[in-house]
């Protein structure tokens, strides 16, 4: 790669944009939705033949943004510019990158794999439709991990997605082509599925918030699914607080999805409510610092949490002590449902009367070959085995039993010990290097299959100098003279940065605002976010 990028002929400064400086520069007419499109647009051609974080662009997503700013004339002249941001809708002209399993009756909808490059949809799905109405503009289609079944983001269609803060390594999965997009500056914000890590892990291996909402808070209708259980649609952006604004957009009522159905009136279990925030620092999902690689996550992770209580003093911090039934180890392999649900789920949303496609099963698209053999794991070739793996095995019957265990187990933990929130990394090593064929060390299951709401976002971002004072959380090992900019690991060659770390947050179910709230005052005291050094071809 060559020279340095240059932002001298962007209309304006829309890196790292948040959607009310972009309402509010519309509104001043400091930028047009034409004009940012355009520089997105720009931006896209010129970092994603590197990156491979985008599928496709919409081929009408400049005269959407024509409209949008005709639109916004319109209002400009009927209203006092000072109650304009009040006028505007939501997400007016805010460009999205959705992940390829987003049905849309504009664009074909691949999941990545080429055997599907053409499947279109006579409407898009309801998420989609809801972005729509809110005044959303549809940039772009990302990458995804093939099927959405780990976390590599490599594909057939798309090949393998590169983390911008290190071109050797993968950006998580399986939403990682939105997370690059937004990391990269390439659309304001983006949405992905989360089916055990996907919306989760891509943000924290590209420092970028990822948010799985309460399963049955979003309609995964018109959505490539890959398990009823487990599946969620979500939202992803660079701030909590545009994350906050796309969910608003994305959530309700639905009745393509029962899921959604009475979700609105929902609530949670009572909880011991007190003044104070607390959290549950959950230790068996911190390295167990065998490695300098988790001694320096679990660093971050403990660096950031000692920042936030010497700012709030108002949230507590416990330890939750051992729980073996939440081993992530067995619960992959004694509770996901994976392998028992995605081929009937898959093949009854090809046969859906709304989809066009010529291949109608998972079993014909195997029979094709066209998919990349390289991106497909156990699940792949164990849901085609049938057998066991299928909703009618007692096996599948025990799983969904664990699941309902463990729901209590957790519900438990927040009612004994009065908790707001489990706190934890979302990985417990680095994300894995290009070349390998899964992503190791995630913690995203238990939330999956728990169906809580849970937020990854990115560490702190400050200089860490002189001897560090070593908590009783902490290893002795780390307690040493350096400069370290916490939230990131030691830059490399090839990671002049650092490679991102994650902390993420799970609450209560229900509560989604709540979570919210306190991930944006996480937010507020670490200054978390920093773009990658990226170069023009």
């Amino acid at each position: 790669m060559g020279s340095s990028e240059t932002n001298t002929d962007l209309p304006f400064a829309f890196h790292e944009l948040t959607i009310p400086q972009y309402h509010s520069a519309l509104i001043h007419r400091r930028t047009t939705c034409v004009a940012t499109i355009t520089a997105y647009i720009t931006r896209i051609h010129q970092y994603n033949s590197t990156l491979k974080a985008i599928l496709a662009i919409n081929p009408n997503a400049l005269h959407e943004a024509y409209q949008k700013d005709q639109e916004l004339a319109r209002c400009v002249d009927n209203t006092d510019t000072d109650n304009l941001e009040i006028t505007l809708r939501p997400l007016h002209g805010v460009p999205i990158i959705l992940k390829d399993t987003y049905t849309t009756a504009f664009l074909p909808t691949t999941s990545g794999v080429r055997a599907l490059r053409t499947l279109m949809t006579d409407t898009s799905c309801t998420v989609v439709q809801n972005l729509l109405s809110n005044g959303a503009i549809i940039l772009a289609k990302s990458n995804l991990h093939e099927f959405s079944l780990e976390g590599i983001t490599l594909s057939s269609l798309g090949g393998q997605t590169l983390n911008p803060y290190d071109l050797t390594r993968t950006p998580g999965g399986s939403s990682g082509g939105t997370a690059v997009a937004l990391a990269a500056n390439m659309g304001l914000v983006g949405c992905g599925g989360d089916t055990m890590n996907s919306l989760r892990s891509p943000a924290s291996a590209c420092s970028v918030v990822g948010f799985r909402p309460t399963w049955g808070q979003v309609s995964r209708k018109g959505i490539v699914p890959v398990t009823e259980t487990q599946d969620v649609a979500g939202p992803m952006g660079r701030t909590v607080g545009d994350v906050r604004i796309l969910f608003e957009a994305m959530r309700g009522e639905d009745t393509g999805d029962p899921a959604t159905l009475n979700a609105l009136r929902r609530q949670s279990p009572s909880h011991t409510r007190t003044s104070k925030i607390k959290l549950g620092i959950l230790k068996d999902y911190f390295s167990d610092g065998s490695t300098a690689e988790g001694l320096t996550i679990n660093k971050a992770i403990y660096d950031a949490l000692t920042r936030l209580g010497s700012n709030s003093p108002s949230i507590d911090l416990v330890e939750i002590p051992h729980k073996p039934d939440w081993d992530v180890l067995l619960l992959r392999t004694k509770a996901d449902t994976q392998a028992y649900e995605f081929r009937t789920v898959l093949d009854a949303f090809l046969n859906s009367q709304t989809v066009t496609t010529p291949h109608r099963s998972l079993a014909a698209i195997a029979a094709s070959g066209q998919y990349n053999s390289q991106a497909m794991t156990a699940v792949f070739d164990q849901t085609l085995q049938g057998g066991v793996f299928t909703p009618t095995s007692p096996e599948y019957y025990s799983r969904l039993e664990r699941i309902e265990s463990l729901k209590e187990s957790v519900e438990r933990c927040f009612q004994e010990d009065g908790l707001t929130a489990l706190v934890y990394p979302h990985q417990r090593q680095l994300v894995a290097s290009v070349g390998c064929t899964v992503q190791p060390g995630r913690n995203g299951i238990l939330a999956a299959l728990t169906g809580r709401p849970a937020i990854c976002f990115p560490g702190m971002l400050i200089p860490i100098q002189g001897v560090y004072v070593v908590d009783t959380w902490i290893d002795t090992r780390l307690a040493c003279a350096h400069i370290l900019t916490a939230g990131f690991s030691p830059e490399t060659p090839s990671a002049p940065l650092g490679i991102p770390i994650g902390i993420e947050l799970m609450g209560q179910p229900w509560k989604d605002q709540e979570l919210l709230d306190l991930a944006q005052k996480f937010e507020s005291v670490l200054t978390a976010r920093k773009p990658p050094i990226l170069h023009l071809n």
